[in-house]
């Protein structure tokens, strides 16, 4: 993703990798979430954010989500942030805010560039679609070394 440049904020750049180091260890975890009745924007990114496995029983606030939004609307206008940015503009303690931003890199939600935060795509149509990607390159590595797993079993079995 290019952010576009921005006369207060760099642009951050990144090539699109499977081999990006920034997500090698980010854990993907997808739940069925029932769908709000209310058509509201907080409560589909709430709605987006709990279907990719955030909002721990403690987080009441659903800060996930408003750390979450402020970064994407922020991408949106090509814009990336800091901790202590997203901390004045959500009131919120830095280090609450690095907590939640750790757990979002984690998830392969975000990325950072140096001490910026960004979304992994300008779209939320297109971060879905990245996620998505991410788990296809998973299964089909899983397949294929269940393949390899039920081979060396049938030879063993043949052994003996």
């Amino acid at each position: 993703m290019e952010n576009e440049k921005n006369s207060n904020l760099p642009a951050v750049k990144r090539a699109l990798s499977y081999a990006n180091p920034g997500r090698s260890d980010s854990k993907i975890t997808i739940r069925k979430v029932i769908l709000p009745e209310n058509d509201n924007l907080d409560e589909k990114l709430a709605w987006i954010c709990s279907s990719l496995g955030f909002f721990e029983k403690i987080d009441k606030g659903k800060t996930a989500a408003v750390i979450f939004k402020e970064i994407y609307l922020a991408g949106m206008i090509g814009q990336v942030l800091t901790s202590t940015t997203i901390a004045q503009r959500i009131g919120m303690s830095r280090g609450s805010v690095i907590n939640h931003l750790n757990n979002l890199l984690h998830a392969g939600l975000i990325e950072k560039g140096g001490k910026y935060y960004f979304t992994r795509h300008k779209t939320m149509q297109g971060i879905i679609t990245e996620i998505e990607d991410d788990m296809l390159h998973i299964f089909s590595r899983m397949k294929r070394v269940a393949k390899e797993v039920d081979s060396e079993i049938d030879n063993v079995i043949k052994m003996k």
